[in-house]
């Protein structure tokens, strides 16, 4: 029988533990946590799974380790805890910590030191309550690809799809953060939009009895207009990254930045005149700006890319 040892039971990492012990070939799962009593580590062991308290005799009882902490120096913490020389002899560590490059490639060094055979590091890219469902995926590197064909990805199927994307055990996390990068601007660009929706006025009579002002949703006109506008934009990264890999700046895919230069005026402006914060896109409007004074006009929003290398 496969045996993990998975380390780290937070709200993700209790999904996964709780995913491998639900899947058509559960492995011998033992799990380490720095709090024993918290109620996935119950869950968990009411599933099947052994607790072990000690975190080195929680690594001796497995051949593969599944790291989810909250963070690297955590990762460091708890190993450096560990007093025994060569605590992962002919292990194989899978660690999905998000992280940046640097970190994931130090952590292979010292995993390594630590007598480890294989290490693994990425991210699982949904929230733990997507695991295992058929929107989970998971991005990964490190060692090889026939390696890791050989080992980890039978492993790791019942999580989600896996993506081996490289040999570098950094790439997965650029990619995680790139990713999430991407993600997170378009919730400040979201959040925005919803401040701005809230500003909406009540421009019809208030009925007898029914009060002046009543509270103004966002949602409604969230769903009914922003998300589909979304949706619809969202191949349209993939036409902007295309943009920058071949530096085809004069490509305006039918909407030339100078345009769009006007349209961002006009959004920062609404937002000056609703009286809502508009810093989250003062910057994309300042290179967008700064293209067109540089003769960028007539191409496309991809020639704002140039200027986010140092």
């Amino acid at each position: 029988m496969t045996t993990v040892t998975s380390i780290g039971i937070g709200n993700m990492g209790a999904a996964l533990a709780s995913t491998l012990l639900k899947s058509t070939n559960p492995p011998q799962l033992t799990i380490w946590n720095r709090t024993a009593d918290r109620p996935q580590v119950k869950s968990l062991v009411d599933q099947g799974a052994h607790f072990e308290p000690s975190l080195a005799a929680a690594v001796a009882r497995s051949e593969t380790i599944l790291i989810c902490l909250l963070d690297y120096p955590t990762i460091t913490a708890a190993f450096q805890a560990i007093t025994t020389a060569k605590p992962l002899e002919g292990k194989t560590v899978i660690n999905v910590t998000n992280g940046t490059p640097t970190q994931a490639r130090q952590a292979e060094a010292d995993f390594k030191q630590l007598g480890a055979a294989a290490y693994y590091d990425g991210g699982i890219m949904v929230t733990p309550q997507l695991v295992g469902t058929p929107a989970s995926f998971v991005v990964l590197s490190g060692e090889s690809d026939a390696a890791f064909e050989a080992g980890p990805r039978e492993l790791l199927k019942p999580i989600g799809a896996i993506n081996y994307v490289a040999p570098d055990a950094g790439a997965a996390a650029l990619y995680d953060v790139a990713a999430l990068a991407s993600m997170y601007g378009m919730f400040m660009g979201a959040f925005t939009g919803i401040a701005l929706l809230k500003k909406q006025r009540r421009r019809e009579p208030a009925k007898e009895g029914e009060a002046a002002e009543t509270k103004v949703l966002a949602k409604p006109a969230t769903d009914a207009v922003v998300v589909p506008l979304l949706k619809a934009l969202v191949p349209y990264v993939s036409l902007l990254a295309d943009g920058v890999d071949n530096e085809d700046w004069m490509n305006d895919l039918g909407n030339p930045l100078g345009m769009q230069a006007a349209c961002m005026q006009n959004i920062v402006q609404t937002c000056d005149e609703e009286g809502v914060e508009s810093e989250g896109l003062r910057y994309i409007t300042q290179l967008m700006n700064r293209a067109v004074e540089e003769g960028f006009g007539p191409g496309g929003l991809s020639a704002i890319g140039q200027y986010l290398f140092k």
